[in-house]
């Protein structure tokens, strides 16, 4: 949606990605066709290739190096997790690697945010430390996030309430990105959908099902994830660019062998989720990583922040809406209606913002929304 034009439009919708529109065409085109997106999801799952750990590893490294080119200061967000520590150290190999052929030296930003109990500051010092990073780790505190909640929910136009959990933090640090005079920062979003990062794929029964779960995540990025760092980091005119989203490293990634990306193996015996990535990268004569944070299991952003982050928005929430207002929820929202006094919460903030009928319409853009209290856990 677009602050611009909801005072001003009956009715609007939202651009699909992946395509174009232009003079003379009566609907926007497709420019973006993958194979994986236009055959059935089963036909490209376990008759395949299978993975090639060199191939994986040097694709994600093309894909991290073709977005280091740019005018302005640039780093990384650094989290702890795999795919933001596996971005850094990429861009940190190719950044020293370009300044020793040009006979320059000069830092790589990293950055991370946190409560100060925060087990994602922890892992990123960790990492920061072994890369060799300029980093810069920022706390927040509780009534400083809830404060910003309300500003959060305008730059990012939704009312779904992992988004904005994760969000608002996200929107804070940006602001501290902007104050350093960093303008890009590279992200790790979109390894979690095109690999099977989320806890809840190990609950796979097959590897037809973990592929088009696989697909129809990524289709929903720009609803969600996506939606997220770009209208957070753009709040402060920081750009965000998503190396893991790379049409090449997609193409590939989606079309070995799914069996390879599942959670089990061969022989039916669990193992970590993004297992093949990790053991890409797993090179111990040359180690990208410290071998902790390689093999670290996932935390969901909003979670890796600090845990009393949500709980606190959740009491916050009940204290703002009072047990007769949520009761009446239904009649108030009829269209997605709030399932938590922090949903109702949130919803009533959107509101606050885009009252119009427009925008009240525009949530039909969402195919559902996704509450931590109310459906699996597929957010940061």
């Amino acid at each position: 949606m677009s602050t611009a034009i909801q005072e001003h439009c009956e009715q609007f919708e939202q651009f699909p990605p992946g395509h174009f529109f232009a003079s003379g065409l009566d609907e926007p085109q497709r420019w973006f066709q993958p194979q994986w997106l236009e055959e059935p999801y089963r036909q490209l799952t376990t008759n395949g290739e299978r993975v090639d750990l060199d191939r994986l590893r040097t694709s994600l490294e093309a894909a991290v190096e073709k977005r280091m080119m740019s005018d302005v200061p640039w780093g990384v967000l650094l989290s702890g997790g795999l795919d933001s520590s596996l971005t850094a150290a990429i861009a940190k190999r190719a950044s020293d690697k370009k300044a020793a052929a040009e006979g320059q030296s000069w830092p790589l930003h990293s950055f991370c945010i946190g409560l100060e109990d925060s087990p994602d500051l922890a892992a990123a010092q960790k990492v920061a430390d072994f890369l060799g990073t300029t980093h810069h780790n920022y706390h927040f505190t509780v009534p400083e996030a809830l404060d910003a909640v309300s500003d959060a929910i305008y730059h990012m136009e939704t009312y779904d309430v992992t988004t904005i959990r994760a969000g608002t933090p996200m929107f804070l640090i940006a602001r501290k990105i902007k104050s350093t005079g960093v303008k890009m920062v590279m992200s790790g979003e979109g390894a979690d959908e095109l690999l099977g990062g989320y806890l809840y794929f190990h609950k796979a029964p097959n590897a037809e099902e973990f592929h088009e779960e696989n697909v129809h995540k990524l289709l929903d990025l720009h609803n969600y994830d996506c939606l997220r760092a770009n209208k957070a980091m753009m709040a402060w005119g920081v750009e965000a660019r998503v190396p893991f989203l790379d049409r090449f490293f997609l193409d590939y990634c989606l079309g070995f062998d799914t069996r390879d990306k599942m959670c089990v193996d061969e022989n039916g015996e669990p193992r970590i989720e993004k297992y093949i990535l990790r053991k890409a990268f797993d090179t111990p004569d040359d180690p990208y990583l410290p071998e902790e944070v390689l093999w670290r299991q996932k935390e969901q952003f909003s979670d890796g922040v600090g845990y009393n982050w949500i709980d606190s928005l959740r009491e916050f929430a009940e204290a703002q809406v009072t047990d007769r207002q949520f009761e009446a929820r239904a009649r108030r929202f009829p269209l997605n209606t709030p399932l938590t006094k922090e949903a109702y919460y949130i919803r009533q903030t959107f509101e606050s913002h885009f009252p119009s009928l427009a925008a009240m319409g525009a949530p039909q853009l969402f195919p559902q929304t996704h509450s931590e209290d109310c459906a699996p856990q597929t957010r940061h």
